[in-house]
């Protein structure tokens, strides 16, 4: 961090950018962030296009610091954002725009790396409740344009060690004959069927025009948005159960997730979609499922799980990874 304390910081997921300024003050730990504008990706045709756009708008005082975090694999000099198939470069995006470093971050890790400055019935609300232990890890996850994974280890200094995944590629393990049909319908068009497939914007199309076409009746053109509209307003059956099929399915992930990484911390989930459907979440299977894991189901039944409602989280954690 500069002397001034400040420094852009940037999500960009598949879907659209956000940029920030994240300032610190003397004493906080946790950073201001304002100035936020929202670019939708398909405008741009990079990341460092996208950035030019927003130091733009900023005019004179520009910070002089980078943190970007990004949907997809990265380390901290050079990345790829999956869903859009652009490949980053750190030095050469500062080299560009005239900053002194540019650095980046997983948008999961981001997002994980917020989660202790998150304040409950502010930021984030409970789903279940639980025991957390403060010594354990913290399983951070959620559909947006694709799904994230990360963790967060503590590090027995009061801190935390951030580990970002690329769990969203593991494959799918279907929970009912239902899901099993839906799982060897898709296989046939894209071979590998991962949990991404499912747990994302497209998914929930691909669950939709699946459920139409099992059982019938229904337009197969509508949007991922058009569909959890629908199924919100509960006219439409088969974007109902479109959604809560998507739901299940969250919520058996999630629950596989938090045994791998035994995150008896918490559970905590993000990402665009789940914060606009909060309101199906409870009549949904998300919760059963999640606790449904036959010999070790007492083990994920002490674990609490949040879902994050703050828009900006993950500039917080840009900030401070």
């Amino acid at each position: 961090m500069t002397q001034t304390n400040r420094c852009i910081v940037a999500d960009i997921g598949g879907t659209n950018g956000r940029f920030g300024i994240a300032t610190f003050h003397e004493g906080q730990v946790k950073p201001d962030i304002d100035q936020v504008i929202v670019f939708p990706c398909r405008e741009y045709d990079s990341l460092s296009q996208m950035l030019g756009a927003y130091i733009e708008k900023l005019g004179s005082s520009v910070p002089r610091e980078a943190k970007l975090a990004i949907a997809g694999p990265t380390t901290e000099k050079k990345g790829r954002l999956t869903n859009l198939g652009w490949e980053v470069d750190a030095d050469q995006i500062a080299r560009t725009h005239g900053l002194e470093a540019v650095k980046f971050v997983n948008d999961f890790g981001a997002l994980a790396r917020a989660c202790p400055f998150l304040e409950e019935g502010v930021d984030f609300v409970t789903l279940k409740n639980g025991e957390a232990d403060p010594a354990a890890p913290i399983s951070v996850m959620g559909p947006g344009t694709g799904f994230g994974v990360a963790l967060l280890v503590p590090n027995g200094h009061g801190g935390y060690h951030t580990v970002s995944t690329e769990g969203g590629f593991m494959a799918f393990a279907p929970g009912s004959r239902l899901e099993h049909d839906l799982t060897e319908h898709l296989r046939t068009d894209l071979g590998y069927v991962s949990v991404e497939s499912f747990l994302c914007g497209e998914g929930i199309a691909r669950i939709y025009r699946f459920l139409v076409d099992y059982g019938g009746g229904g337009d197969r053109d509508l949007s991922p948005a058009e569909i959890t509209k629908l199924a919100a307003e509960g006219g439409a059956p088969a974007c109902t159960r479109a959604v809560q099929l998507f739901l299940s399915i969250v919520g058996s992930t999630a629950g596989d997730i938090a045994l791998v990484h035994g995150a008896r911390g918490g559970v905590f989930l993000g990402g665009g979609i789940l914060p606009k459907i909060a309101d199906m979440v409870g009549p949904s299977d998300l919760l059963r499922r999640f606790v449904a894991k036959g010999a070790q189901s007492a083990y994920v039944e002490t674990i609490p799980v949040h879902l994050i409602t703050a828009e900006y989280a993950a500039l917080v954690g840009a900030a401070v990874a």
